[in-house]
């Protein structure tokens, strides 16, 4: 009970995390996460005693020394930028970046990522939107595991694939790929990459994800998900099948 106050974790989407981080130049790109981008932000170049230090509140926190909710990652000395507690609203501000990217003319990239029922915010539109009609070097990266908290998708979004709510925008383009899976998503990830560093637009990456566990630590997935769904992901834990080894 000293820390944590917030946590949401990465599981069942370790595949698009990692691709991701992965992606991200340090010093070069602009990365924009959301809170359960904990991998993707170990592979960027968080170290883990900065994720600690995050988780804990201490003053040498590297994102806002200790002054932000833990699980909100940053480390703006690589350019990992803090973020808002107003889910996806960060998607603007990775669109002004990348509005002063292409300004300067520089080869960096804007990667902004969010979960499927952030999207349903205005920040969203509004953010894909102005990068479409001014053709940003800008990638939206969704990861959809299907509920926002307690919400299953199809209750607050009109397509169950969330990137088909954008095929209307033009120049932008749209990739996507099995978040569950790291090479289908480093594809989907270099293909995203390679259109947005041609000057034609942005690009949305979406990866089909599972949320493995409950939204976060101030949340209990078995009052709102079926039986049947939650062995389903406790099938998905690749410690499930060693703990049941050690329980025979």
């Amino acid at each position: 009970s000293k820390g944590w106050s917030y946590l949401a974790m990465c599981g069942g989407h370790e595949g698009i995390k990692l691709a991701l981080g992965l992606s991200f130049r340090a010093n070069k790109d602009f990365l924009f996460p959301y809170y359960r981008d904990q991998l993707t932000c170990l592979a960027a170049g968080i170290s883990p005693y900065e994720i600690m230090l995050n988780g804990l509140s201490r003053k040498d926190d590297v994102a806002s020394g200790g002054r932000h909710m833990s699980n909100h990652f940053a480390k703006p000395e690589i350019q990992i930028e803090n973020v808002s507690s107003c889910v996806s609203n960060h998607t603007l501000h990775a669109v002004g970046v990348a509005r002063a990217i292409k300004y300067y003319k520089s080869d960096a990239i804007a990667f902004a990522s969010f979960g499927d029922s952030s999207s349903s915010e205005g920040y969203v539109y509004e953010a894909m939107n102005g990068a479409s009609r001014e053709q940003l070097p800008v990638i939206f990266i969704i990861q959809n595991n299907h509920y926002g908290i307690s919400v299953p998708t199809e209750e607050q979004t009109a397509n169950y694939v969330v990137s088909e709510n954008f095929k209307g925008l033009k120049h932008l383009k749209i990739f996507n790929c099995d978040g569950k899976d790291f090479f289908d998503s480093r594809r989907a990830m270099d293909e995203a990459i390679a259109y947005v560093r041609t000057g034609e637009g942005p690009a949305i990456v979406h990866a089909d994800c599972a949320r493995m566990n409950s939204h976060s630590n101030s949340d209990r997935h078995e009052l709102y998900r079926s039986p049947e769904e939650l062995a389903e992901m406790q099938k998905l834990d690749p410690l499930h099948k060693f703990r049941s080894f050690l329980v025979e």
